[in-house]
C-alpha cells in the first residue's frame, strides 16, 4: 500500500501542471479578457473626445496594454514564468483591484473554512444517526415522515434552500437577515459574542447542510439495507446477534466505505463555498470571490482560485483512498498487489 500512494504523490505534481497549463491557456485566449475590456474602454473614451466616425489604438499603445496585461510573451515563456511563480507561494496580483491573490483569498478563507468544516461535520455526524436509523427500522412511520423530509432536501437545490430558509425563517425575526456579526459586535462580552455568531451561522448552515445531509444519509441507508442481506451478516444472526448488533458489528464497517468515498468531493466543497448562499446572506466568503472574478473577467484571480481548488480536489481525491484502505483490509491487498 505504501507504494501505491507513493506512485499517487509523485503523480499529483503532473496533473497539477496539466490542470494548471489548461487553465492558462483557456483564460489567455477565451474572448473578451482584460484586454479586449480595456481597449473597448480606451476607444469609447477616445470616442468621447473626439466624435469621429474611425476610433483606434495606436500599435504604442496597444503594445504597452499587451505589457501591462503580460499578453506579450510567447504562452510557454508566460506560463513557464507564471508557474515559477506559483513556486514562489506568488499567484500573481488582481487586475482589478491591484491586491495579491493570496492577500485576497486568505481575506476570505476562514469564513468558507468555518461554514465548510461545520457543514462537513453536521453532515457525516447526522447522516450516521439517520442511516442507522433508516435501516434499523425502515417502515416505521416517523421513519418514513423522515425519509419524506430528506428527500425533499435532495431535491432543493442549496440556494433555493437558502431563500426559503431567508423568506420562511429570517424574515419573521427569529434569526439575523445576513451579515456574520452584529454591528455591536466589538462591545460584546465573550459569551454574548459567541451567542451572536450562532445566530448568524444556524441559517446559511442550514442552507450548506440540507442536500449534503440527504445525499449522504440514504447513501449509508442503501449501503446499510444492502448489507443486511450479505451471507456473513445472516450468518451472524443466525448465531444469536441481534437485528441492532448485526447491524452496527457486521454490516456499518462495509457500508461506511461508500459514504467515506464522499470525503474528497465534501472537502473541495469546502473551499470552493456557494456564492448564491453567501450572496442570499451578506457573508464575504470564497465562493462570492470565485462569482466575482468570473463576471469581472479578473483571470489572475480566477486561475489563483481554480488552481487552489484543483490541488484541494486532488489531495481530497487522495485522502478518500487513504481512508478506505484503512477502513476496508480488502483495499489494503488489492493496492499491495499493484
Amino acid at each position: 500500500m505504501r507504494s501505491y500512494f507513493l506512485r499517487r504523490l509523485c503523480l499529483m505534481p503532473v496533473t497539477l501542471i496539466g490542470m494548471t497549463l489548461l487553465l492558462f491557456s483557456i483564460t489567455r485566449f477565451m474572448p473578451g479578457g482584460p484586454l479586449d475590456i480595456r481597449v473597448a474602454q480606451e476607444l469609447e473614451a477616445a470616442q468621447s473626445r473626439n466624435p469621429s466616425p474611425i476610433v483606434s489604438l495606436s500599435e504604442e499603445q496597444m503594445q504597452s496594454l499587451r505589457i501591462y496585461y503580460g499578453l506579450d510573451q510567447p504562452l510557454p515563456k508566460a506560463y513557464g514564468q507564471w508557474l515559477w511563480a506559483l513556486l514562489q507561494g506568488d499567484l500573481g496580483s488582481s487586475l482589478r483591484y491591484q491586491e495579491p491573490v493570496w492577500t485576497m483569498m486568505r481575506e476570505r478563507l476562514p469564513v468558507s473554512l468555518m461554514f465548510g468544516f461545520a457543514s462537513l461535520l453536521c453532515s457525516y455526524g447526522f447522516c450516521m444517526v439517520l442511516g442507522l436509523i433508516s435501516a434499523y427500522r425502515p417502515r416505521h412511520i416517523l421513519v418514513r415522515m423522515m425519509q419524506g423530509l430528506l428527500l425533499f432536501f435532495h431535491a432543493i437545490p442549496t440556494s433555493i434552500m437558502a431563500m426559503l430558509l431567508f423568506f420562511l425563517v429570517a424574515t419573521h425575526g427569529w434569526l439575523p437577515l445576513g451579515g456574520l456579526t452584529s454591528d455591536s459586535f466589538p462591545e460584546m462580552t465573550p459569551f454574548e459574542k459567541i451567542i451572536d455568531l450562532l445566530q448568524h451561522a444556524t441559517l446559511p448552515l442550514l442552507a450548506y447542510c440540507c442536500h449534503q445531509l440527504a445525499v449522504l444519509t440514504f447513501i449509508l441507508k442503501d449501503s446499510l439495507l444492502e448489507q443486511l442481506q450479505n451471507e456473513a451478516v445472516q450468518m451472524a444472526r443466525a448465531k444469536g446477534a441481534s437485528a441492532l448488533q448485526a447491524l452496527l458489528r457486521h454490516a456499518l464497517p462495509l457500508a461506511i466505505l461508500p459514504v467515506i468515498s464522499q470525503i474528497g468531493h465534501q472537502l473541495s466543497l469546502i473551499f470552493a463555498g456557494s456564492f448564491l448562499i453567501e450572496r442570499i446572506f451578506n457573508l464575504n466568503g470564497f465562493g462570492l470571490l470565485s462569482f466575482e472574478a468570473l463576471t469581472q473577467r479578473d483571470y489572475p484571480l480566477v486561475i489563483g482560485i481554480l488552481t487552489i481548488l484543483g490541488l484541494l480536489h486532488i489531495v481530497g481525491n487522495l485522502l478518500s483512498d487513504l481512508c478506505l484502505s484503512l477502513a476496508d483490509p480488502r483495499i489494503r491487498w488489492t493496492k499491495d498487489a499493484r
